[in-house]
């Protein structure tokens, strides 16, 4: 009898530990105010990383964003582009001062195989289009801006690369289609619960 006490006892307490909640990490302020008002299935981890990934800090009053010495607006948008069931996490920041002439940069970052995020390291310097067309489930990418011709990125099935030029007339008559981060977000985060 007592050699069988030893063995359950540690299942019992095997199935103490594996019964106990899993702690969540805490939200930091940067990473509650960069997704205050969004909604997603991201943990506490990681928007915290996706905070410290974007090289900003927190504004002493910590209502806004601050590079250098400069003002900066963030907004988050949480897409399914390829309809996974994964999110991709646009950020869109506004700055005149950091920004020139458009006052608007981007990131996307998306979900390897191994569950890290990872940011497409070609895109961003304007403003993200989401086009109509799209390539392996992911649609193409133009970044808009002062000009006539905007540069258009297609994933490739490991990351987004250069496509091809779009012209601004083809966008203003419609023959190249378009939805921006707002609408593209709200396509998505308006299924979830």
């Amino acid at each position: 009898m007592k050699k069988y006490l030893i063995p359950l006892a540690f299942l019992f307490i095997s199935f103490l530990s594996f019964a106990q909640p899993k702690t969540t990490a805490a939200l930091s302020e940067g990473a509650a105010l960069l997704f205050k008002n969004t909604k997603s299935k991201l943990r506490n981890a990681e928007k915290n990383w996706f905070f410290k990934q974007l090289g900003f800090t927190l504004s002493k009053d910590k209502k806004q964003y601050i590079s250098g010495e400069f003002d900066a607006a963030i907004t988050t948008y949480i897409t399914d582009m390829n309809k996974d069931g994964i999110e991709e996490v646009f950020f869109s920041m506004q700055s005149s001062a950091i920004y020139g002439m458009v006052g608007e940069n981007f990131s996307l970052f998306l979900k390897k195989k191994d569950c890290t995020y990872e940011m497409q390291q070609e895109l961003g310097g304007g403003i993200a289009m989401i086009l109509s067309t799209a390539n392996l489930g992911y649609p193409d990418i133009a970044i808009g801006g002062p000009g006539f011709n905007f540069p258009a990125y297609r994933w490739d099935g490991k990351k987004y690369k250069f496509y091809k030029n779009i012209k601004d007339a083809d966008l203003q008559n419609k023959k190249v289609k378009y939805i921006d981060l707002l609408e593209c977000s709200k396509l998505y985060t308006d299924t979830l619960k």
